[in-house]
């Protein structure tokens, strides 16, 4: 038997595309919304061993997750690379949150914020979201310190290089009044007399490999300074 509705919908085109229109509607909606409680539900990838008295968090975006050579690189330390490949902070922040259960580091290093200025993304936004990630770290974990690495600068984003050293300075800035936090600078080591070295990928953004063992060695530097020196016996001995 034929309802009125259906009846409506048979003798006009109009409604049976309204009717498409919100099928469509609700799939895409559904489809969003599981997208989005994943987002909210998953925590950061972890390549690393299990938990270890001597463990790194490296966390942030694709410079972070592309270095493939992390484990060789930092050891003995033992290694997480926790980094998400084309990553801003709006992707970064809720998986961090949702990292709270996992065992505690010796030490977080965190590079992010590069695609977000390379995205149109304000300075101040971005460092307003480098504010909310070290918040969550007090909140979560307030005794692991976190080594901020400076925005790096990348042969394929010549154009923002002046938004990256504004926020280089600002982050200093910010670090100074934050507790357990620290800037390690990887700028200056990639420029030779102004100009940058033979340190990039084709892409002229990612690090290769000699460019990845300048970072190593800037952040084990970097851990010697400010981490309990009895840490550093202990976990690199």
């Amino acid at each position: 038997m034929t309802t009125p509705l259906l009846q409506r919908l048979d003798a006009s085109p109009f409604a049976k595309w309204g009717l498409a229109a919100l099928i469509f509607c609700l799939i895409v909606g559904s489809w969003l919304a599981v997208g989005r409680y994943r987002a909210a539900h998953v925590a950061l990838p972890d390549d690393g061993p299990g938990p270890s008295a001597c463990s790194l968090w490296f966390v942030g975006s694709s410079s972070m997750h592309r270095w493939t050579s992390l484990s060789r690189d930092m050891a003995p330390w033992k290694t997480h690379n926790r980094g998400i490949d084309d990553a801003t902070f709006a992707e970064i922040l809720p998986r961090f949150a949702n990292a709270a259960q996992d065992s505690k580091p010796v030490a977080i290093i965190l590079y992010a914020g590069e695609n977000d200025i390379a995205n149109g993304i304000e300075v101040r936004t971005v460092l307003r979201n480098l504010g909310r990630f070290l918040d969550l770290r007090n909140r979560m974990m307030g005794d692991v310190p976190v080594v901020i690495l400076s925005m790096k600068p990348s042969p394929a984003r010549r154009s923002i290089f002046k938004s990256q050293m504004l926020f280089n300075a600002a982050a200093q800035g910010l670090i100074e009044r934050m507790p357990l936090t620290y800037y390690a600078d990887i700028t200056t080591p990639l420029l030779k007399d102004g100009k940058l070295g033979d340190n990039y990928r084709a892409d002229g953004v990612h690090m290769n490999p000699a460019g990845y063992g300048i970072w190593a060695g800037v952040v084990r530097q970097r851990l010697n300074d400010v981490l309990p020196a009895e840490t550093v016996r202990r976990c690199v001995a």
